[in-house]
């Protein structure tokens, strides 16, 4: 077998292409013997043999345990394991080349142990960790080995198992670190290992708390003072490669920490943040003259000391080293133990002020914001780029984005001390800016750029600009003086002047009128403007966006016919990547007025569609498109020429088309005209769409087509459901019937759960707008459509998207759809248990404002039954702590061996908890919003989880640190959930009182009723059931 492998292994080599290729396919048969793998590790450990083949071995036998080692492997292949004594013979010669005096040998083989070990340790090699702890204490070489093991395989998927064993790692790694013995090389190294144990320790920081409590306050005072060292350590004037490794190493170990377990890093906050901010400043002129400013005379030394070249060869940065300093100080400055660096309370009036550290940051983090000279190089080759950086999602990242997420995040924690520190920076920069100019220095324009660029970060800036005796040193007068209206004025520097005209746009609510009016026009001219430098055309693009939404309409609507004209010229200039810009900026302009926008509707039409056409598989562009088409059929005035250019090219897409990306596109865009037009729909729109629709969705299996094809029916129903219920074919089947066979096709038992993922709207849509059409039987055969799919049902999205059905039946018709749906029976359960037991399962899952509200009423109308049939009904209640599995990461071999166990409740009792929740869930979220207290005034959460917190890592509240609303990062989280775009545009969601009622108080009035009645024997039967904490909520509500 060796002698077989051998010559394969030589064969790869060879320069002859079918000798390699025949070796190859020799080697893949050779690994079906399970005495490959021992072959070829004699191989890698023989002296004698040749260092190429050697090398060959070891790397065959790490694609080797991808593919045949453990069934359990995601490359896994078909073939023969090797057994017990087989794989402890490979692993033992293996092991032995971590102590090779060749590093390539091993590299490989280090991540080859690494790899046994995720399959075999600690069952089948419980003696590899001590392996390797030894090892730490040979050569260096054989350390670096030994920690290159532990770093491919020191990972989050490690259990509490391993948690002991990290303990006795952590020591060694810190040992390694803090020796002088050792290279850089090695002191990286050791310092990412200890970077993933973090990461385990924070998994297990809640399961072990105890353990992580008593372990990681000395393993961090002792590990912050070296990390803190190594990074207080100047650069030399060159060959920094292996020192910024190292820097940067640390600052990555320091944000796991406060990202991990950052209630244990508090007492080394003040520390690391002077460590951070002492090398910020050591290293921003270092980093202007090698990366911003051109031809400065600094800029070889300053490249030299800042930029390295890898083992491999390509050149690197400092850019990781200040990112990540950049990312520790954005997630600690909330953080008490550092709050009082960033601001301070004024002694006459008490408000918030910055600091003066807060304000020397600010005016750092303006200098490392200027645009690069790479910036520059790659913009003039690729304007998608420049568009992209420009975008606040964009897919770039660098030290100028790293600063923004730094600026943005402080403005979330210091709104009004963050506008007032840049206020102070940008004063500065200006005044340096200003003497350049003079000085004919023509760097300048980077130092007023970035400090409009910093400026409009801010939320608040406009406002304190626009404050006298704001306590900022500047004010909007000025910053327009000294930077804007000279970049503006500037064509040689194109990027400066473009951001003259975002800036404008950012804050032209503050701005004087006449230099608003003067800034709309001139973004009018510049877009249009075939001889300007396509990034001031671009940026004039983003500025119209902004003074369409933020000025007032008679500000704009001068200028209204030469935006869109002037968007519609550059739009098929744009790339696929850029066209989003310009095309949202229509977006905004045709709604400023609704006459100016029908009068340029031929220009509207070519221009969006066209995009849709060249694009139609782009998301992005096609959502554009589609809020276009729908504000235009929206449009009175425009509505019937809009849709006479629209149609055929949205038909053609749906008929022709044979790609099913393409006509699900198509399908969408119909969608978003019939959201735009009134109900009921224009005459002819039903009798002639909906025909062709129905064809289209009967012919196709196409998944997105068919979802796609639900939202579009829906809005049919919703809109037009008289005509469609009318509507006959040549066979005389009515739109209705058509609409209720494609709803059982797709619940059909072997039709897709995720084809079928927006079937439960278009259902409860016929259940709200057609019931007078529909006769009882036929109802009745639909609800057995629906809850006959539910009972196979596997993914909870699927069964979450048809409560809404069931909540709009059990509101109408609570009694008798209880009484249907039991007289149905499906495998052995009757239709009632089917459809509670996924109500329950899934209730958490349900999606939209409406719908959540919808559910939690119906819920409380099946309760005010007390009917027995319901009551009977056994469900599971609580989670039955699992012995076998506690303190664990629970992986799905484990779930199924050992399974959750839940107590069994009635019915009855479930609905009361699943709303106690719900209005846990309101008092965090959206009643909050409304800004009224609502029950948050009569439940303390302090009361109700009371665990000590973060140790004061967590913000107090209530010193007026933020300006926004204290739950406004709720909404945004919620925002899906609970703005849903779908019920604000449903007129019968909105003329619905259960939508316009306050979910709360309802609730409230619920419980309190449940309770003073005793429903459902409420006092005997349920309460006893409640845990602790629903107990509380109760109470609470009731008292």
């Amino acid at each position: 077998m060796e002698q077989h492998v051998f010559e394969a292994l030589q064969g790869t080599l060879s320069a002859d292409d079918t000798v390699r290729q025949n070796s190859e396919q020799a080697l893949k048969r050779l690994e079906l013997d399970t005495g490959f793998p021992l072959a070829a590790a004699n191989i890698a450990l023989a002296d004698e043999a040749g260092l190429a083949e050697r090398q060959a071995a070891i790397v065959q036998i790490r694609g080797y345990v991808s593919r045949h080692w453990s069934i359990g492997s995601a490359k896994y292949e078909p073939g023969p394991i090797p057994d017990q004594q087989a794989k402890a013979q490979v692993r033992e010669k293996v092991f032995l080349l971590l102590t090779s005096a060749n590093r390539k040998l091993r590299m490989v083989a280090a991540a080859v142990v690494a790899n046994m070990a995720v399959y075999d340790w600690p069952d089948e090699w419980p003696q590899l960790f001590s392996q390797l702890v030894e090892l730490l204490h040979g050569s260096h070489d054989q350390v670096q080995a030994a920690l290159s093991v532990f770093g491919e395989w020191v990972n989050s998927d490690m259990s509490e198992q391993q948690l002991d064993q990290i303990g006795v790692l952590i020591p060694e790694l810190r040992r390694i670190f803090g020796s002088s013995d050792y290279s850089s090389d090695t002191h990286v190294l050791a310092v990412r290992v200890f970077t993933d144990c973090i990461d385990i320790i924070a998994i297990m920081s809640d399961t072990r708390r105890e353990f992580v409590d008593a372990h990681v306050p000395p393993i961090l005072r002792e590990w912050i003072d070296h990390i803190l060292h190594a990074i207080r350590q100047p650069l030399a004037s060159s060959n920094n490669g292996p020192a910024i490794l190292l820097k940067t190493e640390c600052v990555k170990a320091l944000v796991k920490i406060v990202i991990g377990i950052p209630r244990y890093i508090g007492p080394h906050s003040p520390a690391i943040l002077e460590a951070l901010w002492s090398q910020l400043q050591e290293l921003q002129e270092p980093y202007l003259h090698a990366f911003v400013y051109q031809d400065s005379a600094h800029s070889e030394s300053a490249t030299n000391m800042l930029v390295y070249c890898e083992d491999d060869g390509d050149a690197n940065t400092i850019d990781n080293y200040l990112c990540g300093m950049f990312e520790w100080i954005s997630r600690a400055a909330e953080s008490k133990p550092v709050r009082k660096f960033f601001v301070e309370k004024s002694k006459d009036s008490g408000a918030l002020n910055p600091t003066l550290f807060f304000k020397q940051l600010a005016a750092s983090l303006i200098c490392y914001a200027q645009i690069t000279t790479d910036m520059l190089e790659d913009w003039a080759d690729d304007m998608d780029l420049f568009v992209a950086d420009e975008d606040e999602d964009g897919y770039r990242f660098n030290v100028r984005v790293s600063v923004q997420e730094l600026i943005q995040s402080l403005d979330d924690v210091y709104t009004r001390p963050l506008a007032l520190a840049l206020g102070w920076a940008a004063q500065a920069r200006s005044e340096l800016a200003n003497q350049w100019r003079n000085e004919q220095n023509g760097n300048w324009w980077l130092v007023s750029e970035s400090a409009l660029w910093a400026l409009g970060l801010a939320s608040s800036s406009a406002a304190v600009l626009s404050t006298d005796n704001a306590g900022s040193a500047l004010s909007m007068s000025s910053i327009l003086d000294s930077d804007v209206w000279p970049l503006a004025q500037s064509s040689s520097f194109p990027y400066g002047q473009g951001r003259a005209f975002i800036f404008a746009s950012n804050v032209a609510q503050d701005l004087p009128s006449d230099v608003a009016t003067a800034f709309v026009g001139a973004s009018a001219n510049a877009v249009a403007d075939v001889q300007l430098h396509p990034a001031v055309r671009l940026s004039a693009v983003r500025a119209i966006s902004n003074f369409c939404r933020h000025l007032s309409a008679d500000l704009v609507k001068p200028h209204q016919s030469q935006f869109i004209n002037g968007l519609a010229s550059i739009i098929p200039q744009l790339s696929e990547d850029s066209a989003h810009i310009a095309l949202e900026a229509l977006h905004f302009a045709l709604r400023v007025d609704q006459d100016i926008t029908a009068s340029l509707e031929p220009v509207i039409s070519e221009v969006a569609m066209g995009v849709w056409q060249k694009y139609p598989g782009d998301v992005l562009l096609t959502s554009i498109v589609i809020d276009i088409v729908e504000d235009m059929a929206g449009n009175v005035s425009a509505r019937e020429a809009f849709s006479q250019r629209a149609l055929p090219v949205i038909g053609a897409a749906i008929t022709q088309a044979t790609d099913g990306m393409v006509v699900s596109s198509g399908i969408d865009l119909l969608t978003g005209l019939l959201k735009g037009v009134p109900t009921p729909m224009p005459a002819g729109y039903t009798e002639t769409i909906f025909p062709v629709l129905m064809q289209v969705l009967t012919a196709s299996s196409d998944s997105e087509v068919l979802q796609s094809g639900q939202a579009c029916l829906k809005y049919f129903v919703q809109k037009d459901a008289e005509r469609v219920a009318q509507w006959h074919d040549e066979n005389g089947k009515s739109g209705l019937e058509h609409i209720v066979h494609f709803i059982a096709v797709m619940l059909s038992p072997d039709a897709s759960e995720s084809a079928a993922l927006f079937i439960g709207d278009l259902v409860a849509k016929v259940v709200q707008k057609c019931g007078a059409y529909i006769a009882g039987n036929d109802f009745a055969e639909l609800v057995r459509i629906v809850t006959a799919r539910l009972a196979t049902a596997h993914t909870s999205s699927f069964c979450a998207s048809n409560i809404p059905f069931y909540s709009q039946l059990v509101i109408r018709h609570p009694t008798e759809t209880v009484s249907l749906l039991s007289s149905m029976e499906f495998g052995g359960r009757s239709g009632l248990e089917v459809v509670l037991s996924v109500w329950f399962k899934s209730y958490l899952d349900v999606q939209g404002y409406y719908n959540r509200k919808i559910s939690a009423v119906a819920l409380t109308r099946l309760f005010t039954l007390n009917d027995a049939r319901i009551n009977s009904l056994v469900v599971p209640g609580d989670l039955i702590p699992n012995a076998a599995n506690n303190g664990k990461i629970v992986t799905r071999s484990m779930s199924r061996t050992n399974p959750d166990q839940f107590t069994q409740i009635p019915a009855s009792a479930k609905i009361i908890k699943l709303l106690l929740a719900e209005i846990e869930m309101d008092v965090e979220s959206t009643f909050a919003r409304s800004g009224g207290a609502g029950l948050s005034a009569v439940i303390d959460e302090d009361e109700l989880d009371n665990d000590g917190g973060d140790d004061g890592w967590e913000d107090d509240g209530g010193d007026g640190l933020g300006d926004t609303d204290a739950f406004g990062y709720l909404d945004d989280l919620a925002g899906s959930d609970f703005d849903d775009d779908d019920d604000e545009d449903d007129e019968d969601i909105q003329a619905d009182p259960i939508y316009n009622q306050d979910l709360n108080e309802a609730l409230g009035s619920f419980f309190k009723q449940a309770v003073q009645s005793d429903q459902s024997s409420f006092r005997t039967s349920i309460v006893p059931l409640l845990t602790d904490r629903e107990q509380t909520v109760l109470s609470k509500i009731c008292s």
